[in-house]
């Protein structure tokens, strides 16, 4: 797959996941879960050593995770003592699962799609009555519309989220000064940035030394979905349990054109052989080699370490419209948690208490109103990350959740897009593949 950047977007479709059946059993149905027992309450429930699990997003994100801990561990000094620990991201889901087989979970552990299999297999707490105690559920302090996707039971969170992620188009702002041209701002489309790129371009005889732009993140499926919902459609019926995918409509079939010409056709954007050579030499964005690129926001903590000057506007508008994606952040507490009372209060804190702090670090993107467009927050951060927030209240969840999902990202996506984006599929041809490949594992 077209990773853009070591993050846990980017990874998606890394595990090899075949086996999470077997290893987390039969278990029975979610309905009916057991209320987790709020924070609050007097009653310890469990050790006060807290083991933290999370996979590791590199130097300045760790570290950031290890201050989080060690502020926790001082605000509630003689109550609970936290430890975090990191594994790198296949690992982290198997041992995961592996964990869960023996009936020793982990205390409280990082959330993403593969815990989704584990909601299913009635192995984690409905965690509403815990957040029913918190501002979390104040929708003028909170965004509580977006909680909806983890609402699995459509009426309970069995998560604790505690920040949001988004993608936006980050732009090296010394280019553009260099080459005259007006910065790119929310009026933007992807055809403005395909006539943009050539006139960023730097070349030496018959090579290219600096693109324009480069796709990004519309080099993984969850990028190039954007497109589609821009355009009116989506790859599935809907993000919880679809019952349908959707690849082969027009529209979505057209998405794939427009990212395949960016590259094929067009060429404005290096091929997969082109980008993996600037990526082993150069490091793409960050060290100057694209002008233009589609990226997460948890890439900003990296991109803070360029020489050049550069800032972010929103995704650029497809077909007149603007839809982006966004990823929520947060924690799962297994049902037998050794620590739970000191799980859900970190799990809880981090999302309450700690979101200041979160804004103040410019590790995550935090999700309380207040602290994500706080002055600790903007300041630091790059110009037009304002203004790329603004689309969150019109953005659609970028996952789809279903137990075997990451079977499909493995199996199904990751294969025929990468094939796509090699020339070596016809839009319609990878649209007819997935389509057909992905409704045989759907259930």
């Amino acid at each position: 797959m077209f990773n853009t950047s070591l993050s846990r977007r980017a990874l998606l479709g890394t595990l090899a996941a075949g086996s999470a059946a077997t290893l987390l059993g039969c278990g029975s149905s979610p309905s009916g879960q057991t209320p987790a027992p709020a924070p609050t309450s007097s009653e310890l429930v469990g050790k006060t050593d807290l083991a933290i699990y999370a996979w590791t997003n590199g130097p300045t994100i760790d570290n950031n995770f290890k201050k989080r801990v060690a502020l926790f561990n001082k605000e509630f000094t003689g109550k609970y003592t936290a430890k975090i620990n990191f594994l790198p991201y296949d690992q982290y889901w198997q041992k995961i699962q592996l964990q869960y087989a023996a009936q020793k979970p982990f205390d409280i552990y990082y959330w993403d799609v593969q815990a989704y299999a584990h909601y299913k297999k009635n192995l984690i707490f409905n965690e509403q009555p815990v957040i029913d105690t918190t501002p979390m559920v104040d929708p003028a302090k909170y965004p509580t519309n977006l909680y909806d996707p983890w609402r699995f039971d459509g009426k309970n969170l069995f998560c604790v989220p505690e920040n949001i992620q988004s993608l936006a188009l980050f732009y090296n702002k010394t280019h553009f000064d260099e080459a005259g041209l007006d910065y790119p701002d929310d009026t933007w489309t992807w055809d403005k940035m395909i006539e943009t790129a050539p006139k960023l371009q730097k070349t030496s005889g018959n090579k290219v030394t600096r693109w324009g732009m480069d796709i990004g993140a519309l080099g993984i499926w969850w990028g190039i979905q954007s497109l589609a919902w821009s355009a009116g459609t989506a790859f599935s019926d809907k993000a919880l349990e679809p019952t349908a995918f959707q690849m082969t409509d027009p529209k979505v079939i057209e998405s794939m054109r427009f990212v395949q010409d960016m590259m094929w056709d067009k060429h404005v954007a290096p091929r997969p052989d082109e980008r993996a050579g600037v990526a082993q030499n150069n490091g793409g964005f960050a060290s100057g080699a694209y002008s233009m690129v589609a990226d997460g926001t948890w890439s900003i903590s990296s991109f803070q370490q360029m020489k050049d000057e550069w800032a972010m506007t929103s995704l650029p508008l497809y077909q007149g419209q603007r839809v982006a994606p966004y990823f929520l952040g947060g924690w799962v507490i297994p049902q037998k948690s050794a620590a739970l009372s000191a799980a859900q209060t970190f799990a809880t804190w981090s999302a309450t208490t700690f979101q200041s702090q979160m804004a103040k670090d410019h590790d995550w993107i935090p999700l309380e109103n207040a602290a994500r467009s706080s002055k600790d927050m903007l300041s630091g951060m790059p110009e037009g990350f304002e203004e790329a927030m603004k689309v969150l209240p019109e953005a659609r969840i970028g996952d789809i959740y279903t137990t075997n999902m990451q079977q499909i990202f493995n199996e199904v996506f990751g294969v025929n897009f990468e094939q796509l984006l090699n020339n070596k599929l016809t839009p319609e041809a990878a649209a007819q593949k997935m389509q057909d490949a992905a409704t045989k594992l759907l259930k």
